[in-house]
């Protein structure tokens, strides 16, 4: 079939969940991210392996950006969004990890009101967080906030679906 079939076909595909005000499904398939991988990403520079990261750098290095699928519309967590949940409280309960604070941030693609995405991005934040709290990490290091559409993965394709992520950010040692 050509190439134009293809794309009419995604347009009428994708027209019924224009009219929602929110995002479409995310990519069920979509890699998980291991724990040692999200370890490694979150760790302080001080906590390397023999090597200090400076200025940006180690700002970047203590935050990653996670597919956690949820349900169309919704805060609902899809069933395949545990998989990476689990990885990501095995890391956070990982020896080099557990005396750290974190930001659980949700993000939304740019469709539907900036109101509406930002409580959407807040209540997935939440569910992420009650999630490790419910799985053996302190509520006391999670802080949960959302973004919206504000920082997007992808601002030159807003409503790409690499926009809609959880982001986990080291706040470095609890006080």
């Amino acid at each position: 079939m050509s190439a134009g079939w293809h794309l009419a076909a995604l347009i009428v595909a994708a027209v019924p969940l224009i009219g929602h005000g929110a995002e479409p499904p995310i990519d069920a398939n979509a890699t998980v991210v291991s724990a040692v991988q999200i370890e490694q990403q979150l760790q302080t520079p001080g906590k390397t392996r023999g090597f200090v990261v400076l200025g940006a750098q180690a700002e970047a290095k203590r935050m990653i950006d996670l597919n956690i699928p949820f349900k169309f519309n919704s805060s609902e967590l899809q069933p395949q969004a545990t998989a990476q949940l689990r990885q990501l409280q095995s890391a956070l309960t990982s020896q080099s990890l557990r005396s750290d604070r974190f930001m659980v941030a949700g993000h939304t693609d740019g469709n539907g009101s900036a109101q509406y995405n930002q409580q959407l991005s807040v209540r997935r934040a939440e569910v992420v967080k009650r999630y490790l709290v419910e799985h053996g990490v302190d509520a006391e290091r999670l802080d949960a906030v959302g973004y919206g559409a504000q920082h997007l993965a992808l601002p030159d394709r807003p409503e790409d679906p690499s926009n809609r992520r959880v982001e986990i950010r080291n706040l470095g040692e609890q006080p």
